[in-house]
């Protein structure tokens, strides 16, 4: 085995793996509102009267003013086909009254749920969609006042919830605060 082989393509790495980080640390990276470990924040998400049987997870963070992460849930019951119901993700400050539409629950490519299952969502949001500050950026309110919630809705506009029916009650699929 040659060494000398071996040293030259180590110090060849060594050194774009030295330029690599220089380049990369002139970009600034955003500002993420984590938790007390330094991650985006897991919300779990309880069952609401819409959906006794789901449970589910939200992972979330705070870009700038950007919530973005992601939404899975298990078994939620199905939709009839042609009932116009599907499940929208929402953020809300609780304290405000404000909320930002997230996007529907897909579940095999498909927001219908004509079929009991799991749904899953990524999300991005930039400004509260409705409330006293719709159309402001959006901040998380206190430690409890931030809420994720799976409505079962039958209009999608994203401008404001529409549940098929009482919230809290049958209109609510799921629900977390952080």
């Amino acid at each position: 085995m040659n060494t000398s082989i071996d040293r030259r393509a180590f110090l060849k790495a060594a050194g774009a793996g030295s330029i690599a980080v220089g380049y990369l640390s002139t970009f600034p990276l955003p500002a993420l509102a984590a938790d007390e470990n330094g991650e985006g924040r897991h919300v779990k998400l309880s069952p609401g009267a819409g959906a006794p049987s789901a449970a589910g997870e939200a992972r979330v963070e705070l870009v700038g003013t950007a919530l973005v992460g992601s939404i899975r849930v298990k078994d939620l019951p199905s939709q009839v086909f042609g009932s116009g119901r599907f499940y929208g993700a929402w953020f809300v400050r609780t304290d405000t009254g404000d909320k930002a539409f997230l996007g529907a629950l897909i579940r095999d490519s498909s927001i219908i749920f004509s079929s009991p299952g799991d749904g899953h969502v990524r999300i991005s949001a930039t400004k509260f969609t409705t409330g006293p500050n719709g159309g402001a950026p959006i901040s998380l309110g206190g430690k409890g006042t931030n809420l994720i919630i799976l409505l079962i809705e039958n209009n999608i506009n994203g401008l404001t919830p529409s549940p098929v029916g009482p919230v809290p009650g049958i209109g609510v699929a799921v629900s977390g605060a952080f």
